[in-house]
């Protein structure tokens, strides 16, 4: 008996068999019972203070495009700017040059002036104000921001073929620091983390406004109705994590006059070096 046919017929059979199998539920670690909450905070700190501390921050620079609209009330968009930044990991720090503004490129005085600001942002790490901008990195996880909210963990998962942890997040109750108005937003949002359960990495985040913010005495000036953020990270082949693709709905009242506004951010073509 040949086996040549049989051969022939195996390679499109363990396809199909693969394809199957990647649509199935995870179950490498059914068994494993979900880490507590306060587990998954603490590596998620740990992670992002060894991020800081490394000197050996691989390099990556990326085209970023941001489209900002103004829409109206049925969601048809009444204006919108795009701006292409080209971005740069300097000692592990995300440098956005902008090189076109609505698709035309810079004039010269502009390109002066991203050179400058380069200038400045490259001095930051010869000088004392290199803490500062460890300080800053850090804050993307800080003890002060995890302490904001009561965590759970949902399920396990896998994105990109890597077991992640489904977290649900909320404002703890009781009273919580208002100095300024980022901190008023972020004890007002809730959500969904996506945590690579490996490196202890954000992977996807889903959050939103879950009461609105008043703005001015007595909410004279205006108020935040409506915030809804969207944002996935993607994993370099190295294990450094770089945001890929953000969106940012707002919808506040100024006044009488309700006005939205949709941020959109999506990067592309990543290099390291």
């Amino acid at each position: 008996m040949s086996w040549d046919r049989p051969r022939a017929h195996l390679g499109p059979a363990l396809l199909l068999l693969g394809l199957l199998l990647s649509f199935l539920p995870y179950h490498g670690a059914a068994t494993e019972p979900l880490p507590p909450a306060a587990e998954v905070t603490r590596r998620m700190l740990e992670h992002s203070r060894a991020l800081v501390e490394s000197e050996q921050v691989p390099q990556y620079t990326y085209e970023k495009r941001s489209v900002l609209e103004q829409l109206d009330a049925e969601g048809r968009v009444l204006t919108s700017e795009e701006k292409v930044h080209e971005v740069r990991l300097i000692h592990g720090f995300p440098f956005n040059r902008l090189v076109k503004i609505k698709g035309r490129v810079l004039t010269p005085e502009e390109l002066k002036r991203e050179d400058a600001r380069e200038e400045r942002f490259q001095q930051q790490f010869l000088s004392a104000d290199r803490r500062k901008m460890l300080a800053r990195k850090e804050a993307l996880v800080t003890p002060e921001l995890l302490e904001r909210y009561q965590f759970a963990v949902k399920e396990r998962v896998v994105l990109s073929k890597r077991p992640t942890l489904v977290v649900s997040f909320k404002p703890k109750e009781g009273d919580q620091p208002e100095s300024t108005i980022q901190d008023r937003i972020l004890n007002r949002m809730a959500g969904t983390l996506w945590i690579d359960e490996a490196e202890a990495d954000t992977v996807r985040v889903e959050a939103n406004l879950v009461d609105p913010l008043s703005v001015g005495f007595l909410g004279w000036l205006g108020s935040l109705t409506r915030c809804d953020v969207s944002l996935t990270r993607r994993r370099m082949p190295d294990g450094v994590w770089i945001n890929d693709r953000m969106t940012v709905f707002i919808q506040c009242r100024k006044l009488v006059t309700s006005q939205r506004f949709r941020l959109t951010e999506q990067s592309r073509g990543f290099k390291r070096g």
